[in-house]
């Protein structure tokens, strides 16, 4: 009976120190897991941040596009008109 009580003690201190060992490993894969976490969501608010900054510098070059643009067309024109002045005035001479 003693032997039988001894030896449930030793088989339930070890399964006790295999739960602990386990919650151990539980416990530092949760910690792992949670700081995994953190670095996540500071790389999707950097990565959102970035897009929006990204979003901002195309918006800013459609406008110095369509600036330019227009000012190109407007220097065209203007070249144009003088071409066809300065066309005008050396037909006028002939």
């Amino acid at each position: 009976m003693i032997e039988q009580l001894e030896s449930d003690k030793l088989r339930l201190t070890a399964e006790l120190a295999s739960s602990k060992n386990q919650m151990t490993q539980v416990m530092e894969s949760k910690e792992l897991v949670g700081r995994e976490m953190a670095q996540l969501r500071s790389l999707v608010q950097a990565s959102e941040t970035d897009r929006q900054l990204l979003q901002q510098q195309m918006q800013n070059l459609r406008a110095v596009i369509e600036y330019l643009k227009d000012t190109t067309i407007k220097s065209v024109d203007e070249f144009t008109d003088k071409l066809k002045l300065d066309l005008d005035i050396l037909v006028g001479n002939q």
